[in-house]
């Protein structure tokens, strides 16, 4: 029996529960579930109350939680704050056919925060923030063609589902990758209106861009990489794609979906370098379903039912639903300086303590990310891109996810984690002696 096998084995034997759970779901929903990305073999676990750091599950089991909902909780399950604002909304309705005042506190947290947003407009996922950003930009311009970085996720639509994770066998050359559509569903001609950028190499992205300009509607771009591991842009990138739009009159895209944890006013603030536009969701909804994209005014300005023939529609029935309003203004009022020190602090302190334990073990692998963000690499390459990514030894990540969860921890499925607000050292300790345990079952010692 291999490590990976007997690993397998143990998961299975204690959460028998959650095997029936799933073999119940599966008759009903494909896959057993609605959502490819909290799906993992031999099968989920099923949780049924989460708490501060600690998730439950069918079974009983108790794990501390470094998903956090993909990055979302970034104050932890059930913050008492962010608890009493929903209570209280519901205790005024859940849902109205007209704004309400909650929305307009949270527009104005967000434009405070974040100086590049001049406006901003509320939608119910990080896909459709993004799918309204690309479609502000195509407005604003007149063109069609975006440019995005090979190995970058910005949402499940089609006109980005282009070369998120492309076998390399059909990815062209390293420094200008061709498209690749991901799935089959999207339309091919999608691939037709996207150009494909290295991550973190300036030059071969200068060309790219360079060489299309006249077509570019937009560039947009992660500051940090969550598809490939939590991996930051190197500043000197980022800083190339703001002087280089800027020269050429095209408008510059930050999703900061995952990366708005970094800081009070995202990455970009981290970085220091301001986009045209921004996309949110995850920690700005405390937990609700939530997405948003904001900029300058007037690019924005051609969502405002007043602004004439030329305006572009937007409609939604959730959008700024004051649930989601009334939890994230909770949430942002709770992220104060203090707050996001303490996270970078935690994230540091973690990625080292890994970084040391890869080393006194020997362990052929790495570890990404930054601010609150990190993510196991298995692989001796210094991971940049998605090139450097895809050495990665699956079958290595499966073992090691699967032995942290045999060990009381859940991480994604590709071993990449977040640190709350409410970890404690104790358990980033815990976290890396259970990595421990886990590595020297698999032979290193």
């Amino acid at each position: 029996m291999t490590v990976l096998e007997a690993e397998i084995a143990a998961y299975t034997a204690a959460n028998p529960k959650s095997k029936k759970l799933h073999e119940r779901a599966a008759a009903f929903m494909p896959g057993g579930d609605t959502r490819n990305s909290i799906f993992w073999n031999p099968f989920p676990v099923y949780v049924t109350h989460a708490d501060g750091v600690q998730l439950t599950d069918a079974d009983g089991n108790v794990r501390t939680d470094f998903v956090n909902n993909m990055t979302t909780l970034i104050m932890g399950h059930r913050h008492p704050d962010v608890v009493k604002a929903l209570h209280d909304q519901v205790d005024h309705g859940v849902s109205y056919p007209a704004p309400s005042p909650p929305v307009i506190r949270w527009a104005e947290i967000l434009c405070e925060r974040v100086p590049s947003v001049e406006k901003v407009r509320f939608v119910n996922s990080g896909t459709e923030a993004t799918l309204n950003a690309i479609r502000a930009a195509r407005a604003f311009t007149g063109k069609t063609l975006i440019a995005k970085c090979e190995g970058a996720y910005h949402g499940n639509h089609d006109a980005i589902q282009i070369s998120v994770t492309p076998p390399l066998k059909d990815a062209g050359e390293a420094e200008h990758p061709d498209p690749v559509v991901m799935f089959p569903g999207i339309n091919p001609a999608a691939a037709d209106d996207i150009v494909i950028m290295p991550y973190n190499n300036p030059e071969a992205a200068e060309r790219v861009v360079r060489s299309h300009a006249k077509d570019l509607a937009a560039v947009i771009v992660e500051p940090i990489n969550g598809q490939c591991g939590m991996v930051p842009a190197k500043p000197e990138f980022l800083q190339l794609l703001r002087d280089l739009t800027s020269e050429l009159e095209i408008p510059l895209i930050f999703d900061e979906v995952i990366s708005f944890r970094a800081a009070a006013g995202g990455a970009q603030e981290w970085y220091g370098i301001t986009p045209d536009l921004t996309c949110f969701g995850k920690v700005i909804g405390g937990g609700m379903p939530v997405g948003a994209f904001g900029g300058k005014d007037e690019i924005m300005s051609m969502w405002d039912p007043n602004y004439g023939t030329e305006q572009v529609q937007h409609a939604g029935t959730f959008n700024g639903n004051p649930m989601t309003a009334a939890a994230g203004v909770a949430t942002l009022d709770l992220l104060t300086p203090e707050v996001y020190e303490e996270l970078e602090r935690k994230g540091d302190r973690l990625r080292q303590m890994i970084r040391d334990l890869i080393s006194e073990l020997e362990v052929p692998m790495g570890v990404t990310g930054a601010t609150s963000l990190f993510a196991l690499q298995f692989t001796t390459e210094n991971v940049t891109d998605y090139r450097s990514f895809a050495t990665n030894d699956k079958e290595m990540n499966q073992t090691v996810f699967t032995g942290l969860l045999n060990e009381g921890f859940l991480m994604s499925s590709r071993c990449a984690g977040n640190v709350s607000a409410v970890h404690t050292d104790d358990d980033l300790d815990a976290f890396v002696d259970a990595l421990r345990r886990v590595l020297v079952r698999t032979g290193y010692a």
